[in-house]
């Protein structure tokens, strides 16, 4: 006899009750004090199998189950057997539950096993882990009219057009065979057609026809409880006439007479499973609908269903035994299958809300409230759209498609709001095709293009530099047959669109339509020479909220996805298509490389190189950055992409212009000083002694990001040493190394940076970055010794980004560092670095092909047998000399809060040096030596200087008269047009006046740099309780401080004297000869107290339109 104690322990957790139990050989016992929930939910009390119900209410009349001290919660008196987890569980939740889920425990590995992973581990069998019956009989009264229609309709095999007929006759859209009226029909098919419909009263309109055509005498169904619908998108169980095979109608006639009788074939059961675009769960189902006493659909909610019960291996059936297997295992779950289809849709409905057709169109409205909840938190916005979202989209997605492949494919961006399914590959895979579909809830959308709200769907050629597809098409015919499926009809209200990326920037949305048949077929062939360019080139096509919620959405749809498989089949050829033998190069192109490095910078045009954006606090100086900075950096997006609609796109630029270190970002402060800015020595701790070594600044990082000739800082102020030479080649008795930076992922930030500032970067492999210098050999893994011992200056390394790639090639330049700091991407990891010269970067190529090698795992690692001549022989590689000095590109330096620090401190010498006249490159350039280091330093044309700053506060200091002269000023002041007008209960906030007005008011009794941005009324909920909560503890609090707390001008500037006393914001009280004042809470629940603020105004006195 097991021990007890030696059982496993199991534990269930939910909201405010905990049980514990053990698990034996055919026991499950619940421990002594463990709790219970009181009140049961609705529908256990409903729908909850009566064995359990009365066994819980036994339990808690004989005491075994009693009330505790906490309210709502029961307690278990003493050890209670329930033979299984189910039961167990029921009672404890006091809802229908599944005690092979809800039941579980933790592993020593910390790797958490619910029961029914144990009792499949200890070889146990999970089959009917409930007492009792599982399933009560659900009422419903759809199957005896099935059941008959289905034998009528065998009558009919002759006469197909009629049936076709008939469904029309009702009202039931069909759609074409291939642009002629439809033909033939098949009982799975015909009732398919029917039950694509959902709503309930619609399916009896339209059973209430067919009953009278087809001499139906059962009574016409008005519960539909247990009746899976079909695909809309998909309801016939035949292809389109030009895929169909001549035995694909027999077919499915000889199995629908299969279906009445009960008695399936094998032979027939197997070929029709072959057959494109029928699957298990649409084959099954069809023999559920014609015969629903006989058969189970074998879709993924029943199945999914079937496992949680032990049924096991419902999804994978390929013939009538297997079939007739699981049947014989499911009989005994339920009275019927009717009720056990009905019970796992309501089981699957309560574990997950996942959105469903209403009245056969898209929820898109539900969608649009949905993603509002989550505008201030769009990670957990996109998720949770996703679980609701996306079963969806992949169930309508899921037709009878050749090439369109629909998969779960969460959105994951930070900026919008978004669910995404794929179609096919990812846009950004070298080769292929690729294809997905994206909902977004309003205009905004953005990625490369832009996506209106609705639902779009689009497929291309990705991004990559194969070439198959652009040698397929310089042949005529083939650039023929893809023109023309791309301006195939489309039954959407809106064309599809063709793009074509060439550069970096504006895309055209070009119109696929046969006016613009010379325009798509220029842009083909533009594709078409693109050889070896990395160009996408794109279709896609949207169904508007309109097209989505309307009655004919499913042909839309349809119609849609249609046209993209066929576009797809072709794209997906072309992809195929073999490439051609292109010679090989002479030497290794390196694109952007140039053999002399420009001495000076042209200025962009209009854009200062020092400015200051200054005004009153919210008014959007922080938020106008962004545009600036792309004015310096990339003025043909900012260009492309105006107004607030493409304001996500010009702020996802940005990022990626920050994530390239094109962008410095720094907030001054009382505490910043020259230190932190320029340069400053730091306390370190070298092999447990203090040492101190000198830091550059956010200001130099800047200068040498630019392009600024500035040597790099020596490891120890201690000893100044000079600075390493850079060797003119690589060592004749050097090394050949091999180092990933990042791993093998296709996009990496840390390898770009390291790239862009000359240097390999080596990982701390999950633990804090220390100094290698200061450690023990002891104490240094063998990687850390070759990377900061065995390399040396003059070595040749190769980065790889493959086991078999090799992506950049290079000189080591420079000693082993430890550089945490140097850029933001390395904070937490890759501290540790030596400086590259790169002779190739931007590579592809074979590590075998080139160099006969290919390379193992680890980060880095000693390329044995070949020398550093031999590798730059077998690459074609030349050794060019250094480049004379850095490469100037534009950077921008934003400085936030740029008043709030010591100014004159924090620039010291730097001052004279912004100056336009004085920087590197000017006729009058000076030069400054820096006092810590001694190294001089000329501030180049290409660093761009932006800084905000609040005219407001009064605790800032004013900015040094030097340097003003040396900044253009820019002011920002509020827009209130920005804003909008809401309605609130039938009256509408004009919040554009409300804040006008109040600025007004403030101008004349303060000045002007003391009025209230718009960004204050920005972000609120459109209530009057999000208006007052922002007047409240936004507006208020900054009107106590710029009028020193004189509320007689706060009242003034809020027109409380001309309203009523119960409307006024502040109201005025005459205490013992003193006037005292309170705030009105009530004030801010009267949307007329706020409508008075500009009461007395006339739209005229207003500077925007009403």
């Amino acid at each position: 006899m097991t021990d007890p104690a030696e059982l496993p322990t199991f534990e269930l957790h939910s909201v405010g009750i905990r049980a514990r139990a053990r698990a034996g050989d055919g026991t499950f016992v619940v421990m002594a004090g463990s709790q219970a929930r009181e009140q049961a939910v609705d529908s256990f009390e409903r729908s909850g199998p009566p064995g359990y119900k009365q066994f819980r209410a036994e339990l808690i009349a004989d005491g075994r189950l009693a009330a505790s001290e906490t309210p709502g919660v029961l307690v278990f008196t003493q050890d209670v057997d329930f033979g299984k987890s189910t039961p167990a569980a029921v009672v404890v939740l006091a809802r229908n539950a599944d005690g092979t889920r809800e039941w579980s425990r933790v592993l020593p590995s910390g790797v958490r096993q619910t029961h029914g992973e144990w009792l499949a581990a200890e070889g146990g069998t999970a089959a009917l882990d409930l007492r009792g019956p599982l399933i009560t009989p659900v009422d419903t009264n759809w199957p005896p009219f099935f059941a008959e229609m289905a034998e009528r309709l065998l009558a009919f095999e002759d006469r197909q057009p009629e049936l076709v007929q008939m469904l029309q006759d009702v009202g039931i859209s069909m759609n074409h065979d291939d642009g002629e009226p439809l033909q033939v029909m098949d009982p799975f098919s015909f009732v398919s057609s029917v039950v694509k419909y959902r709503d309930p009263a619609k399916l009896t309109r339209f059973l209430t026809g067919l009953a009278a055509r087809l001499n139906v005498t059962a009574p016409v169904p008005t519960s539909f409880h247990g009746l899976p619908g079909s695909n809309p998108i998909n309801a016939w169980f035949f292809l389109y006439r030009k895929d169909r095979q001549p035995d694909d109608i027999p077919l499915l006639w000889t199995l629908a007479r299969q279906a009445v009788t009960g008695q399936v074939d094998d032979d027939q059961f197997r070929l029709a499973l072959s057959k494109v675009g029928i699957g298990l769960a649409k084959l099954t189902q069809g023999l559920y609908w014609l015969n629903p006493w006989a058969f189970l659909p074998l879709n993924s909610i029943n199945t999914g269903y079937l496992e949680s019960r032990g049924v096991r291996g419902s999804g994978k059936v390929k013939s009538v035994p297997e079939f007739e297997a699981v049947l014989d295992a499911a009989r005994p779950l339920a009275p019927d299958f009717v009720s056990l289809s009905h019970a796992a849709r309501v089981s699957a409905d309560e574990g997950r809300k996942v959105a469903q057709l209403m009245d056969d169109a898209f929820p898109f409205s539900q969608y649009r409230e949905d993603a509002a909840r989550y505008t201030d938190d769009r990670v957990k916005g996109n998720l949770a759209l996703d679980r609701r979202y996306a079963p969806l989209l992949l169930e309508l997605l899921d037709g009878s498609f050749r090439y369109l492949k629909p998969g779960r494919s969460p959105y994951s961006g930070r900026e919008q709001l978004a669910v995404k399914v794929t179609l096919g590959g990812g846009p950004k895979t070298d080769g292929g095709t690729f294809g997905r579909a994206l909902m977004f809830a309003d205009d905004s959308g953005f990625e490369y293009v832009t996506f209106p709200a609705g639902l779009t769907l689009e497929v291309g050629l990705p991004e990559g530099r194969s070439d198959a597809a652009r040698q397929a098409l310089q042949d005529d015919s083939v650039r023929a047959q893809l023109l023309n499926a791309l301006l195939a009809p489309l039954p959407t209200l809106s064309p599809a669109t063709l793009t074509l990326n060439t550069d970096f920037g504006s895309l055209k949305l070009l119109p696929l339509r046969e006016a613009q048949r010379e325009e798509v077929a220029a842009t083909i062939a533009t594709y078409a020479q693109g050889f070896g360019k990395s160009r996408r080139l794109r279709v896609g096509l949207t169904l508007t909220p309109t097209e989505l919620e309307s009655s004919a959405f499913p042909e839309r749809l349809e119609g849609a996805l249609t046209y993209l498989d066929n576009l797809m089949g072709q794209l997906d050829t072309l992809s195929r298509a073999p490439e051609p033998v292109q010679p090989l190069p002479g030497l290794i192109e390196v694109p952007g490389q140039t053999d002399e490095v420009p001495a000076q910078f042209t200025p962009i045009p209009g854009v200062p190189i020092n400015q200051i954006l200054y005004g009153p606090p919210g008014t959007g100086k922080t938020y106008r950055v962004v545009d600036e900075a792309l004015s310096v950096l990339d003025p043909a997006f900012l260009k492309a992409h105006p107004g607030a609609e493409g304001r996500a796109a010009r702020k996802g630029r940005y990022d990626q212009l920050v994530e390239q270190g094109r962008v410095s970002f720094v907030t001054f402060h009382q505490s910043f000083g020259y230190e932190d800015f320029i340069e400053g020595i730091k306390p370190v701790m070298r092999a447990g002694q203090l040492s101190y070594q000198l830091h550059d600044g956010v200001f130099l990082n800047a200068v040498r990001a630019a392009g600024g000739p500035l040597a790099p800082v020596e490891e120890e102020t201690e000893t100044p040493a000079a600075p390493a030479s850079v060797p003119a080649s690589v060592r004749t008795d050097g090394q050949v190394w091999r180092i990933y930076i990042d791993g093998t992922v296709p996009v990496s930030h840390v390898r770009d940076r390291s790239l862009a500032r000359s240097e390999i970067r080596m990982g701390s492999y999950g633990k804090p970055p220390r100094d290698l210098t200061g450690l023990d050999v002891e104490e240094l893994s063998g990687r850390q010794l070759l990377f900061k011992d065995s390399m040396r200056e003059g070595d040749l390394v190769l980065l790889a980004t493959g086991a078999d790639r090799i992506g950049a090639v290079g000189i080591v330049t420079g000693p082993y560092r430890f550089d945490p700091h140097g850029d933001p991407v390395f904070t937490l990891d890759y501290a540790h670095t030596r400086s590259v010269r790169w002779l190739a970067t931007g590579l592809d190529l074979g590590a075998t092909a080139t160099l006969g090698k290919s390379f193992s795992r680890p980060t880095l690692q000693r390329v044995a047998g070949l020398s550093p001549t031999q590798v730059l022989a077998r690459l074609s590689l030349e050794e060019s000399p250094p480049p004379s000095g850095p490469v100037m590109q534009p950077h921008v330096l934003i400085i936030d809060e740029i008043n709030r620090g010591n100014v004159s401190k924090i620039f010291g010498e730097l001052i004279t040096l912004l100056e336009t006249g004085k920087r590197a490159g000017s006729s009058e350039a000076l030069t400054a030596t820096l006092p810590l280091s001694r190294r001089s330093l000329s501030v180049p044309q290409s660093l761009y200087v932006i800084g905000t700053m609040n005219t407001a506060d009064r605790s800032l200091t004013l900015l040094d008269a030097a340097l003003r002269r040396r900044f253009v000023f820019r002011p920002v002041w509020p827009e209130p047009e920005v804003l909008p007008v809401i309605e609130i209960g039938g009256d509408a906030l004009d919040l554009r006046k409300f804040l006008y007005v109040i600025n007004d008011r403030i101008e004349r009794l303060l000045s002007r740099e003391q009025v209230i941005g718009h960004a204050y009324l920005l972000g609120l909920p459109a209530t009057l309780e999000g208006v007052a909560s922002a007047l409240r503890e936004r507006i208020l609090p900054l009107l106590e401080e710029y009028f020193f707390e004189d509320w007689s001008k706060i009242r003034t500037v809020l027109a409380d004297d001309s309203k009523e006393e119960a409307q006024q914001f502040i109201q005025v009280h005459k205490t013992g000869g003193e006037l005292r004042y309170r705030v009105n809470e009530a004030a801010f629940e009267d949307i007329e107290a706020f409508t008075l603020v500009y009461g007395n105004m006339q739209d005229a006195d207003f500077p925007f339109r009403s």
